[in-house]
């Protein structure tokens, strides 16, 4: 009865599979054999019942599932964590019926959630708020389309999934005619007819949920971001849950009209002007902040595994709220950035030691019980920064 976890090298799989093992399942950690070993964290981890390398999910997927169903044994249970894992189990793991147990909507419903402006539309269909939203119009210029603007707008993508491309670099705030002109081509160009919103000044929230097979909400959780990296915008490095009925109303409300089974992460902008949450995006995996909400007392992943083994689970709709997670490093390297953008410096580093310092926080990586992932994590890091990155590891 062991689960499949795919996408080793992430750190919401390590989340998963520290989260399953210590609950007794036996864990197999699965990753592309392109990846170097010394890079997948959840192989290092005490919990790694055992390793396996399989074809790219993205570039094969075909044979990607077979392997999955190749190392599967008859009760086991497959939880995908990259979107193009979902993609490909979703796509071919129904051939595998009766050998692989997974928990997924079909592949086009994931597909659509996928595609921001399609999901748009949904979301305006079932009443949850979104940012007003306009295209350059076909047979429409960019300077016509500049022309009936207001700016600052954000510029993003349809698929940003599709491009692989790290958080910073999917999606550009401009602030003026000119911006606009230089960059919309440029996006453009990477990828067709990008999104174009009204730009919406405050913080970034998140609701997750499992829906069981009849469309129910079976476990639901709230954060928001108090940190991000970079600080323009980009994934937490340090964040806290929260409980707030109305984002979790919208964002129920939003995967039933999906018609949605299994895991998703609901992404909201909270506007500080009224307070009033903006749809971004749907994530329809595990999200970066996953090890947030375990701590909080929401076990995403072993619920899911307990769905999908078709374990009576009873609905878990509570958790602990004012509970603080980091990314430790990601969370150092947004210091510059928010320097540069806080009104008081004095008592943004007042605050950011106090938190550094509090030890009640808890680190999404960094466990004394399971070291050596923690290590890599460090390592693999570093090395990016090193190399010109900025110390993006997800």
């Amino acid at each position: 009865m062991a689960a499949i976890v795919t996408d080793a090298r992430y750190r919401m799989a390590l989340a998963a599979v520290r989260n399953l093992g210590e609950a007794g399942v036996p864990v197999i950690c699965a990753e592309d054999a392109s990846i170097p070993e010394g890079d997948v964290l959840s192989f290092r981890s005490r919990y790694a019942h055992r390793r396996l390398k399989t074809p790219s999910p993205a570039a094969d997927p075909v044979g990607f599932v077979a392997a999955l169903a190749g190392a599967a044994g008859p009760d086991d249970v497959v939880i995908p964590v990259a979107l193009a894992s979902v993609l490909a189990l979703a796509e071919f793991g129904p051939r595998y019926a009766g050998q692989l147990r997974f928990v997924l909507p079909p592949v086009d419903t994931i597909r659509l959630a996928d595609d921001t402006s399609r999901l748009l539309e949904v979301a305006e269909k079932a009443g949850v708020p979104v940012p007003e939203t306009t295209y350059v119009a076909e047979g429409e210029t960019p300077e016509q389309a500049a022309s009936r603007m207001k700016f600052p707008v954000v510029i993003k993508y349809r698929h940003a999934d599709a491009l692989f491309l790290p958080p910073r670099e999917r999606y550009a705030i401009v602030r003026d005619r000119a911006e606009f002109l230089r960059t919309y081509p440029q996006m453009a160009g990477r990828q067709a007819s990008p999104i174009i919103q009204e730009y919406i000044p405050g913080t970034g929230w998140g609701m997750a949920a499992i829906l069981d097979r009849q469309r129910q909400p079976l476990a639901v959780f709230a954060h928001r971001r108090i940190r991000e990296y970079p600080a323009s915008g980009g994934p937490s490095s340090f964040c806290e849950s929260v409980h707030d009925e109305s984002l979790i109303e919208y964002g129920v409300r939003l995967l039933q009209a999906l018609g949605w089974v299994g895991v998703a992460m609901v992404e909201f902008r909270r506007d500080a002007r009224t307070g009033q949450f903006r749809l971004m995006e749907i994530n329809p995996r595990f999200w970066g902040s996953l090890p947030l909400a375990i701590y909080s007392g929401v076990n995403f992943p072993l619920i899911l595994y307990r769905l999908a083994r078709e374990e009576g689970v009873a609905p878990h709709l509570r958790y602990h709220p004012g509970v603080r997670m980091r990314y430790i490093l990601q969370d150092l390297l947004s210091v510059p950035g928010y320097l540069r953008r806080v009104p008081s410096r004095g008592r943004f580093v007042l605050g950011f030691a106090r938190d550094l310092l509090d030890p009640r926080v808890h680190d999404g990586v960094f466990r004394w019980n399971d070291l050596a992932p923690s290590w890599t994590y460090l390592a693999r890091a570093l090395r990016r920064v090193k190399g010109g990155g900025h110390g993006q590891a997800n």
